[in-house]
This record gives structure tokens, sequence and C-alpha cells, in this order.
């Protein structure tokens, strides 16, 4: 069965879709057959009813729960408007906690449309992934339809700190991603920085 809600040391994450704008060449869902360690991230499709059901099943079995997550194996902001639903639900029953959104940036170039307006008031924390220093090595490491995703996702994380209070840029330990420069690059943007292991 899979599972569209798991806790993972000690926050509960959303696994809302499995579908993505980007295939980037490091991705361990494939590796890892869309398993997460005990849990299976395979889905076909999520009903808001089920992910609320299954989260306030989970926020009564795990104590102390201060974060939940929107990211599993794909896009969440694929589904913004299920993210919305199930914010508002969140912040009406469950205000102390806080919600985080874990992107690759491209929502806004893929919906065509600025989709964090929607998430103002809703979203407290956002972790952006830029996963490269340039539009060239973007492009070696990540396969998209998006032009210019590089400057996309750079876009994405000028207007997220219109709307989001705290705006994370993360970036992973990978052959060919510069990480001084992409840190260079974040401090011009004037947000904060957060190195992530690569799994494997």
């Amino acid at each position: 069965m899979s599972d569209i809600v798991y806790y993972f040391k000690n926050n509960l994450y959303i696994n809302l879709t499995n579908k993505c704008p980007v295939k980037c060449r490091y991705c361990i869902k494939y590796k890892w057959d869309y398993k997460f360690y005990e849990y299976d991230l395979r889905i076909k499709e999520t009903v808001v009813e089920e992910v609320l059901a299954k989260l306030e099943e989970s926020i009564k079995k795990y104590s102390g729960v201060k974060e939940v997550v929107f990211c599993g194996y794909g896009e969440p902001l694929m589904e913004y408007k299920k993210v919305i639903e199930i914010s508002k639900w969140l912040k009406k029953n469950y205000p102390k906690i806080k919600i985080r959104i874990n992107t690759n940036g491209l929502a806004n170039a893929w919906h065509k449309t600025n989709v964090l307006k929607y998430l103002k008031g809703l979203v407290d924390k956002i972790y952006i992934s830029l996963n490269a220093h340039n539009e060239k090595v973007y492009k070696k490491l990540h396969i998209t339809k998006i032009k210019s995703p590089f400057k996309k996702i750079l876009d994405f994380i000028e207007t997220a700190k219109k709307y989001i209070p705290q705006v994370v840029v993360t970036t992973i330990d990978y052959p060919g991603i510069d990480k001084k420069e992409v840190k260079k690059i974040v401090k011009k943007l004037k947000v904060k920085f957060k190195s992530r292991k690569f799994l494997d």
C-alpha cells in the first residue's frame, strides 16, 4: 500500500504526487524504486480527503509533530491547489504546526502563473532546490521541457521572498555542482542556504 503521509525525523511528510516537470539524473526514486526506507512512495493520484484523514491519524499517533512538509517523490506544487486546501485545513485545526514545502522552484514556469501568491499566510517555510551554479550545469543534470530553467528558478526564489516568511535555497553534494558558486548566488538573493547530503 502506498504511503501518502509518512513520519521522518519528527516531521510529517505529505507525498502528494509522483509527477514532476524535471527528471534529475541523480534522483533516488528510480534507484530506490520509489521506496524511502520503510515507506512506499509510488502513487497514482491523491484525494485531499484521504490526505487529511491520514494527517489527522498521524498527528494523533506521533506526539510533538512541529512541522508538516510537502515532499515526496514528485513536485508537490504540480498539485498546488491541493497544497492550498490541505494547508488551510492544517492552519485551522493545528495552527501551532508549521508548514513547509520542498520544491524544485519551477512551478510558476510550469503552470504559467504565480502559484506563490496563493500560499501567502499558509506556508511558513519553503525549501527551493538549486542543484547547479549556472544554466549549462543545470541542463546537464536535469531534463525538462521548461526553457531557461535555471533562470526560472532564480526568478521563483525572488518571488518567494514576497509571500513566504522563510525562504531557504538548498544544494546537494554532487559532482559538477560548485557549491561555493551556489552560495554566492544565494547570498546575492539574500535568502538562507542549506547544504544537503546526496542520498545514494
